[in-house]
């Protein structure tokens, strides 16, 4: 049994290309999956940002935009949104902060890691 801690206290400002006001704690990671706890403060943008494999992005508290090459959607506490693998896409938190779950699945077979990588290419580290 592995118990891991997130939230308050436990995240760490996330570096991921072209990303301001977010802070983000692992939650889990194997070849099979990386699940994410983040916050967006209000003003700030998570992304850009794709998988390898599909994306399940579960927002538990405040909402923002979830913006994709094709589409732009808000969502809020409550809701959950799923993008298919290499779909770029940016979080944005507006008038509230945004929390929510990110379950990035690997592209199949764990050839691939689920790690999230930026839409140029660069690489958010854990």
């Amino acid at each position: 049994m592995n118990i891991r801690q997130f939230g308050p206290g436990h995240r760490r400002t996330d570096r991921a290309a072209g990303s301001s006001g977010v802070l983000s704690s692992s939650i889990f990671s194997n070849d099979i999956a990386q699940i994410t706890e983040f916050t967006v403060t209000p003003g700030g943008t998570y992304g850009p940002l794709r998988s390898a494999g599909d994306v399940v992005l579960v927002v538990i508290e405040g909402g923002g935009w979830v913006a994709t090459h094709d589409a732009h959607m808000q969502l809020a506490a409550g809701e959950s949104l799923h993008l298919v693998r290499l779909t770029p896409y940016t979080v944005t938190a507006r008038e509230l902060p945004l929390r929510a779950i990110l379950v990035e699945l690997s592209a199949g077979g764990g050839a691939e890691s689920a790690r999230t990588i930026s839409a140029s290419g660069g690489g958010a580290e854990e």
